[in-house]
């Protein structure tokens, strides 16, 4: 469970808009905005080097944060959020706005979490390709029972079977709310290589036959003149 906050500092921003956030990228910051439960929206800058290294991207939905905002009420007076959105660019790899939303620790919030597999799966073990189609479930919960992550249990699943989300075994206090027909994977027969086909074989032989025939006609011609 997710009963720790991790702490993020920031910065108010005094100008917003395309042209302020460019400067702000380029200066190693990241555009964000912090909002709900009521209050104004606040616009802030995040060192992007400090968010890195405090998050990875598999935990960025599921993480308490909380914001050290300079010049924004005391310093232990930050508001506890969640990260809502991430917009980044994917040719560079760079983050370029965040929006971060103040929740309560006594009230549910929806969420996801990711979905991990566990064990071996008797039909991989046959040649089966595992196919993981939904890598995140959304779950209501408190924010301090947020699991890491749920696991999904592959070792009854054989060839040609599935897990789906009803599958999954959720921790006390924590609701599933995706779909629970939705597939989280699936084992796949193998994929196996036909042999070319006997006909394709013989008109491949002829064919080289065809090229090779002239040459050993000629060289035949010549041993006879040379007698």
């Amino acid at each position: 469970m997710r009963t720790e906050q991790i702490e993020l500092p920031a910065s108010v921003r005094s100008e917003v808009g395309k042209s302020a956030s460019r400067r702000l990228r380029r200066e190693g910051k990241i555009p964000s905005v912090v909002y709900g439960r009521g209050g104004r929206p606040i616009p802030i800058a995040v060192e992007e080097s400090a968010f890195s290294r405090s998050l990875s991207d598999a935990t960025w939905f599921s993480t308490l944060i909380k914001l050290r905002i300079d010049g924004v009420g005391r310093a232990d007076s930050g508001p506890t959020v969640m990260i809502k959105e991430v917009q980044r660019d994917l040719v560079r790899q760079r983050l370029l706005s965040i929006d971060f939303q103040r929740i309560s620790l006594r009230e549910s919030i929806h969420t996801q979490v990711r979905v991990v597999t566990v064990g071996q799966s008797p039909g991989v073990k046959l040649g089966g390709i595992l196919e993981h189609l939904t890598h995140e479930v959304t779950v209501e919960c408190l924010p301090t029972d947020i699991p890491d992550h749920l696991e999904a249990d592959i070792s009854q699943i054989e060839i040609g079977q599935s897990l789906r989300v009803r599958d999954l075994v959720a921790p006390p206090g924590v609701k599933i709310v995706t779909p629970a027909d939705d597939v989280i994977l699936v084992v796949a027969p193998p994929v196996r290589v036909e042999e070319a086909a006997p006909a394709a074989a013989e008109a491949e032989r002829a064919a080289v036959e065809e090229h090779v025939e002239p040459e050993v006609i000629r060289e035949r011609e010549r041993e006879e003149e040379s007698s």
